[in-house]
């Protein structure tokens, strides 16, 4: 039976099989990957012709170099490509759509660091604007600009799912991206966007990008970044607690072995109460109210 999240997706997916980021507005890439996902990781019979219009979507979307772009007839590639693959990984797993996604992927490699950063060394001398290591990158939210958690955590989660042995140049990847995600952890644990230092000012942390990251490192769990970050997750739940945060919440506890069912319940309250018309969130909710460690399939396919 499909529950509150899963039938709301159902009754929003537009006439042409992809899905706006709220309910009428045009189709694109992010919210119909996800919206396709949640879907098919449901396992509803009667939600099957809606997944098999929405990979349709991905699929007729998909530019000529592999990539995905913000929404059908965008011109430039979007980095919500890697929600595409990850979607296909479970819907397609295989298809050139999903390889020649994966091939776009991996052409793509975020600067150290942030513009922004290095306009202000130039007049900090020895001071560093922020605090990370820029020989370490990951995935830009637009191509040839600084890497970020977000997309770096997407594009891991999409390149993962393809299990091992892997092309050494994907598992290389995938080693630099961890280390580019631990150098950037928050002091006390967790993730804030890009930076976790900015002019001596230590950032504070996000729960749904704290998720994300712990998500992508779902196979990490000897790292100690790992640890902070899952003790301090709930706090920071506690806190927050949007449909967003608590779906990718309960997905990141889940994986790492640690209690969902105190966060579970309260997402499920609030998706119950049909409080968010946000596609993404609604997408992300309804693959974290299903009971299963490893949703995603992360660690087991």
């Amino acid at each position: 039976m499909p529950n509150a999240a899963t039938s709301r997706l159902l009754a929003t997916q537009a006439p042409d099989g992809g899905w706006g980021a709220y309910g009428a507005a045009s189709s694109r890439t992010e919210p119909t990957a996800l919206a396709t996902l949640a879907l098919a990781l449901a396992a509803d019979p009667g939600a099957e012709g809606a997944v098999y219009a929405g990979r349709a979507w991905l699929e007729a979307a998909q530019r000529a170099d592999g990539s995905w772009p913000l929404g059908a007839g965008a011109e430039e590639p979007n980095w919500s490509t890697s929600l595409a693959i990850l979607t296909l990984t479970h819907v397609r797993p295989g298809s050139e759509a999903e390889e020649a996604g994966v091939a776009w992927l991996m052409a793509q490699k975020g600067r150290g660091s942030p513009l922004l950063a290095k306009v202000l060394s130039l007049f900090l001398r020895d001071r560093p604007a922020v605090d990370l290591d820029p020989e370490l990158t990951g995935w830009p939210w637009a191509e040839g600009t600084f890497s970020w958690v977000e997309p770096t955590s997407y594009a891991l989660l999409a390149l993962k799912r393809r299990r091992a042995p892997r092309p050494r140049s994907i598992e290389s990847r995938i080693r630099e991206a961890e280390r580019m995600l631990v150098d950037r952890v928050c002091e006390g644990g967790g993730w804030n966007y890009g930076n976790s230092v900015v002019l001596d000012d230590v950032l504070w942390p996000y729960p749904d990008t704290t998720a994300l990251a712990l998500l992508a490192l779902a196979d990490r769990p000897d790292l100690e970044a790992v640890r902070e970050s899952l003790d301090r997750l709930p706090r920071m739940l506690d806190e927050n607690d949007s449909v967003l945060s608590l779906g990718l919440g309960v997905l990141a506890l889940s994986v790492h072995g640690r209690d969902p069912q105190p966060t579970r319940a309260r997402l499920e309250e609030r998706l119950d109460g049909g409080e968010t018309g946000e596609i993404r969130a609604l997408a992300w909710g309804a693959i974290g109210a299903l009971d299963r460690p490893d949703s995603l399939g992360i660690l087991h396919g």
